[in-house]
């Protein structure tokens, strides 16, 4: 058993690496992808890529199941972290080929301030080459500019959220900087209306992203870009609360005509009413 611990060669990530990413196999993979990249044993458009079947990457990952395993691959794609291609020689063949987004994956430390996590961190994603052809299957995105002060807000939002909501995802890294990028558009404020968003969200114990993106989407629809709006506009939903509760209070104190027993003087009715 104890073979176990030292004869196999082990696949060693960093721990912030998978608190980062939220998930260790994920970690694992793509520390193991970014092992086959420094080999740069395929150079396509100024890109090093590693290709291999499913089968083939499941013997590198034995603990997981071959459905898992492409739900791993999934999901660091779907999340930016890395980008497929096609170099294969045969039309038919539909081995995906693959390469670290090094630039999304260093913004994402950046914004959450591990600058440590890994050399990963460190490559840089080949500037300057041309990346047009038409064998690559793929739309990269673009970087987002940021500021210093932009990057110091963003992370007041994530800190907020691990602290009140839980763990962040790279995806949801991505939509709060998006998010966040939105919203400076059009309000001073962008850090604020968010972390309201958030609060607000905590507060219906609607914790996702999804809801929060929703109280958003209708501040901006109606054109409430600050704090000062905000209020405004509580107060007078406030008002217009009061107003519908006084306006059913008069309607239920409303003695219609047709209910009433005219066998009694007005004075029995009266005092039936208000006796129930």
């Amino acid at each position: 058993m104890s073979n176990l611990l030292l004869d196999d060669k082990p696949l060693v990530i960093q721990p912030k690496l998978a608190e980062l990413l939220g998930d260790l196999d994920e970690a694992v993979i793509l520390q193991q992808i970014h092992y086959w990249l420094e080999k740069r044993l395929n150079i396509k458009d100024g890109y090093s890529w590693v290709y291999n079947s499913m089968v083939e990457w499941n013997k590198q990952f034995p603990w997981l199941s071959l459905k898992t395993l492409k739900r791993k691959f999934k999901s660091l794609e779907d999340e930016g972290l890395l980008i497929t291609g096609n170099y294969n020689k045969a039309k038919f063949d539909r081995t995906k080929w693959y390469r670290i987004d090094y630039d999304a994956f260093s913004n994402l430390g950046n914004a959450l301030g591990q600058n440590d996590l890994t050399n990963v961190s460190n490559c840089p994603n080949a500037k300057g080459q041309n990346d047009t052809t038409n064998t690559i299957e793929y739309t990269e995105n673009n970087n987002i500019d940021t500021t210093t002060t932009d990057i110091t807000e963003i992370k007041i939002i994530y800190e907020f959220w691990k602290s009140n909501i839980g763990s962040l995802s790279p995806y949801l890294c991505r939509e709060i900087q998006t998010i966040y990028n939105d919203w400076k558009e059009v309000s001073k404020q962008p850090k604020e209306m968010i972390l309201e968003s958030i609060k607000m969200a905590i507060e219906k114990d609607i914790k996702n992203i999804n809801y929060i993106k929703t109280i958003l989407k209708r501040w901006y629809n109606n054109r409430i870009y600050s704090l000062k709006d905000l209020e405004k506009d509580q107060e007078q939903f406030e008002k217009n609360k009061q107003r519908k509760s006084s306006k059913n209070k008069k309607k239920s104190m409303f003695i219609d005509a047709r209910t009433q027993d005219h066998s009694k003087s007005t004075e029995e009715a009266w005092e039936a009413f208000w006796n129930g």
